[in-house]
C-alpha cells in the first residue's frame, strides 16, 4: 500500500510574513516548527497581534514544538500553544530560550524549554532534526533539517536566512554539515525564505560592512549620536557598542525594548557586562554620547518617536546631532517614519539612513544567496515559504529559471505536502482558517468586534440614556453623551429632546423598553440630515 511517509502543513508563514509555523507528521510523530506572530496592519485598530488558528490540530496535537530562533513571529503564539496543548514539550536555541523564559517569567507562567544546539540531534520516533546554523539578524538561528530513520527524505526548512562568510560576530553558513548529512538521501525537498526575493540586491551584504560605516561616522565631530534599529538585531547594537568604544564614546541602551535584548545578550556571553548605561540619569554628562533607541518603526509610544518629536524627558535635539536610521521601514510604517524624518530634519539634524550610507543590511537572502543554497543542497522539490503572495509567486519564477531540474509548487496556508512510502510528491488543498486576534493581556477579541472599532473610529458614537421614575415609570429626563462628533451636538438637546418625546408620545407605559431601537434609528436618521452620516447611536432606559 502506498502510504503517506512524511506530511509538512504550514499553519502559517506562507502568503505572508510572520505568524510562522508548520506541522510536520509521520505515521508516529506529530510536531509543530516553531509559533509565531503576525504584527497587524494599521486597519486592526491597535490589536497587538494576530496568530494562526489552531482547530485545524485539535484531532491530532502535535507533542513537541521546535523553534528555529528567537524573532517574535516565530516565538510569539507559544503561550497560545501551550494553552491550546498545555503538555507539548518546546526544543529552542539557547537566545531563544532566554526570550522564551523572559516572556514567560514576566507572565508569570511556568515553561520547561529542552534548549538543542548544532550538535545536537532532535529525536522523535520515526524522524529525527539536525539543527543547521545559518546567518540571520538574531543569535543562535538555524534552519532544520528533519530526516527519516532510512534516510530516503531529507526535508529542510530555512525559513530565515542569509550568507555572510565574513561576519564579525558569527561563523557562516554550516553548508558543510548540511550537505553530509542529506547527500544520500533518495528526496530532498526545500522550504525556503523567500523576504528578499523581489530585492535589487543579488546578495545580501555582510554585517561587517555596516561596522566599517558605523565606524566612520563615529569618528565625526558630531557630539552625540542617535541611532534607530530594532531591538532584536543583537549584532547591530554590538557593531555601535564596538565603534563607540573605538571612538571613545559612552553607549546608551534607550527604551524597554532594547535594554532586554541587550541584557539578554549579556547574559548570552555576546556583549560584555558594563559596556553600555541604560539610565540617562547615570550618564556622568550627556556629551560624546551615542544613544541607541528602540520603537524603529515609528511606533506611537517608542523612545524613536519621543526623541524625534522633542517629547523626550531626557534627550532634545540640537543640531549638532546626528541620526542614523539603521533598519528598513516594515510595510505600514513608512509614513510614520517619514514623518519623523521630517520632524528631525526641522530641527536642524542631519539624518543618515541607506539612502546616503551603508547602516542596514537585510538579515534574509538575495538571489544569489538562494541560488547558493540550492546548489550547495541540491533539492528535488522546493516550496517557497516567509513570504507574501507576490514574494512567493516571484520565487517560483526565480527558481524556474535558475535552477529547473527541482520542482516546484505554490502553497498556501493549511495546503499539505504528502511524500508517500514510494516516495511520489504530492499536495492537497487545505481549508484556511481566518487568524485569531488577540488583544489586550492575550485576549482573543472576535473579527466583528474590529468592524465595531471601525465604525466607532469612523463615525463617533450617541449614547442616550433616558431616566424613568421608579413609581410612575413615567420619563423625568433625557441625557446625552456624544463621542467624536462635533462640539456643537451639545446645543441640539432641546431639538433631541423634541425628537424622542414626540416619539414617544402616545404610546403606553407597557411598551417603552421595546422602543430602543426605534429611538436609535429616527435619532441615526436625524443626525444624518445634518452631518451626512449616521454615528452609532445607543438607546437605553434607566
Amino acid at each position: 500500500m502506498n502510504s503517506t511517509l512524511l506530511k509538512i502543513k504550514p499553519v502559517g508563514g506562507v502568503g505572508q510574513i510572520g505568524s510562522n509555523m508548520t506541522l510536520i507528521e509521520t505515521k508516529k510523530t506529530t510536531l509543530l516548527i516553531d509559533a509565531g506572530i503576525l504584527f497587524p496592519s494599521e486597519d486592526f485598530f491597535d490589536i497587538n497581534y494576530l496568530i494562526p488558528d489552531l482547530e485545524s490540530l485539535i484531532e491530532n496535537p502535535p507533542t513537541d514544538l521546535v523553534i528555529t530562533h528567537g524573532h517574535e513571529d516565530h516565538i510569539g503564539a507559544i503561550r497560545h500553544v501551550l494553552d491550546k496543548f498545555p503538555n507539548i514539550k518546546i526544543h529552542a536555541p539557547r537566545f531563544a530560550v532566554l526570550l522564551i523564559r523572559n516572556k514567560f517569567d514576566y507572565l508569570k507562567i511556568s515553561v520547561q524549554i529542552q534548549e538543542y544546539d548544532n550538535n545536537s540531534i532532535l529525536d522523535f520516533n520515526d524522524i529525527e532534526i539536525h539543527p543547521i546554523h545559518v546567518n540571520h539578524s538574531i543569535p543562535d538561528t538555524n534552519g532544520l533539517l528533519i530526516k527519516d530513520r532510512e534516510n530516503r527524505i531529507s526535508t529542510f526548512l530555512v525559513s530565515d536566512f542569509k550568507i555572510d562568510p565574513i561576519n564579525p560576530y558569527e561563523r557562516e553558513f554550516d553548508f558543510k554539515k548540511l550537505i553530509k548529512l542529506s547527500k544520500d538521501s533518495q528526496v530532498r525537498v526545500l522550504l525556503p525564505d523567500s523576504t528578499n526575493i523581489l530585492s535589487t540586491n543579488l546578495q545580501t551584504p555582510s554585517e561587517a560592512l555596516v561596522l566599517k560605516s558605523f565606524q566612520e561616522i563615529f569618528k565625526r565631530k558630531n557630539n552625540r549620536i542617535f541611532i534607530t534599529c530594532f531591538s532584536s538585531n543583537i549584532q547591530r547594537i554590538q557593531s555601535a557598542i564596538v565603534s563607540a568604544k573605538e571612538s571613545k564614546r559612552r553607549i546608551l541602551l534607550y527604551g524597554r525594548s532594547m535594554i532586554n535584548y541587550a541584557n539578554t545578550a549579556v547574559a548570552r556571553g555576546l556583549i560584555e557586562e558594563g559596556s553600555f548605561y541604560t539610565d540617562p540619569a547615570s550618564l556622568p554628562n550627556k556629551n560624546n554620547l551615542v544613544v541607541l533607541a528602540s520603537g524603529c518603526q515609528g511606533d506611537f509610544r517608542g523612545t524613536f518617536r519621543r526623541i524625534a518629536k522633542g517629547e523626550d524627558t531626557h534627550f532634545k535635539l540640537t543640531s549638532d546631532d546626528l541620526f542614523i536610521l539603521s533598519s528598513k521601514a516594515i510595510p505600514g510604517s513608512e509614513k510614520r517614519i517619514s514623518l519623523l524624518e521630517n520632524e528631525i530634519t526641522e530641527q536642524g539634524v542631519e539624518i543618515i539612513s541607506s539612502r546616503e550610507m551603508l547602516v542596514h543590511v537585510s538579515g534574509h537572502p538575495g538571489r544569489s544567496d538562494l541560488l547558493q543554497l540550492y546548489e550547495n543542497y541540491c533539492p528535488n522539490y522546493i516550496v517557497p515559504i516567509h513570504g507574501e503572495s507576490l514574494f512567493l509567486k516571484k520565487h517560483i519564477e526565480f527558481i524556474n529559471e535558475k535552477y529547473p531540474s527541482a520542482k516546484c509548487t505554490l502553497l498556501h496556508n493549511f495546503d499539505e505536502i504528502h511524500i508517500s512510502s514510494s516516495l511520489e510528491i504530492s499536495t492537497i488543498k487545505g481549508e484556511p482558517l481566518a487568524p485569531i486576534l488577540i488583544h489586550g493581556n492575550g485576549i482573543e477579541i472576535e473579527k466583528h468586534q474590529i468592524s465595531k472599532r471601525r465604525k466607532l473610529a469612523t463615525t463617533g458614537c450617541i449614547f442616550l440614556s433616558i431616566k424613568r421614575d421608579s413609581l410612575t415609570k413615567r420619563n423625568i429626563s433625557f441625557e446625552y453623551t456624544f463621542e467624536g462628533l462635533p462640539n456643537s451636538f451639545t446645543e441640539l438637546t432641546e431639538e433631541f429632546d423634541f425628537l424622542i418625546n414626540s416619539e414617544l408620545s402616545g404610546r403606553k407605559i407597557k411598551l417603552l423598553e421595546n422602543t430602543a431601537e426605534e429611538l436609535r434609528i429616527v435619532i441615526r436618521r436625524y443626525v444624518h440630515s445634518i452631518i451626512g452620516y449616521k454615528p452609532i447611536t445607543i438607546v437605553h432606559f434607566v
